[in-house]
């Protein structure tokens, strides 16, 4: 290494003196002015379009592509769906069988209705006050001692009124023909 290394020198350096502000403004003129020399006007235009220009907003692609991507996996799963994805299976009890399991369910409700009945004294407002479900059975009060269900799976429908007795329902003994 040379003395001449500006690492080397002790500092503050005796022979150091600072430069002129007014020839460093100079300096950076002198230097500003050379680059603008240097840039065709055609660079300086696409500069200026540049500027001109707003930046592109790709949050609406970005949403439309989502949604693109969204529609075609969910025809994808509805019309060949994978061997993993669980399918609704078909319904395949026979029309006895229908009968047979709203005859079931009607009998439940029926007994919920007249247990109410017989701790009450009177009908419930709704099969849901009897402990029922509304939505599979329809109730309806015909008198204050009478009522009918109605419960529908798909084409079987069949309804129970209360002045026949429930092992008519059934289809048990004591069951009229």
């Amino acid at each position: 290494m040379t003395a001449d290394d500006p690492f080397k020198r002790p500092f503050p350096d005796e022979h150091y003196v600072p430069p002129n502000e007014a020839d460093l403004r100079k300096q950076a003129l002198q230097r500003a002015y050379e680059i603008a020399q240097s840039i065709t006007t055609e660079q300086a235009r696409a500069a200026q379009e540049a500027e001109r220009l707003p930046p592109r907003d790709w949050g609406p692609v970005i949403r439309v592509s989502n949604a693109v991507l969204a529609v075609a996996v969910a025809l994808w799963l509805l019309f060949a769906p994978p061997d993993w994805l669980p399918r609704a299976a078909r319904d395949e009890r026979t029309s006895e069988q229908r009968e047979m399991s709203l005859r079931l369910v009607l009998a439940l409700e029926a007994s919920r209705v007249t247990a109410y009945r017989d701790e009450t004294g009177t009908l419930p407002e709704s099969i849901s006050d009897a402990g029922g479900d509304p939505r599979n059975v329809t109730y309806v009060v015909v008198d204050a001692s009478r009522f009918t269900l109605t419960a529908k799976d798909g084409a079987s429908s069949l309804t129970y009124d209360s002045a026949q007795p429930l092992a008519a329902l059934l289809g048990g003994p004591g069951a009229r023909p």
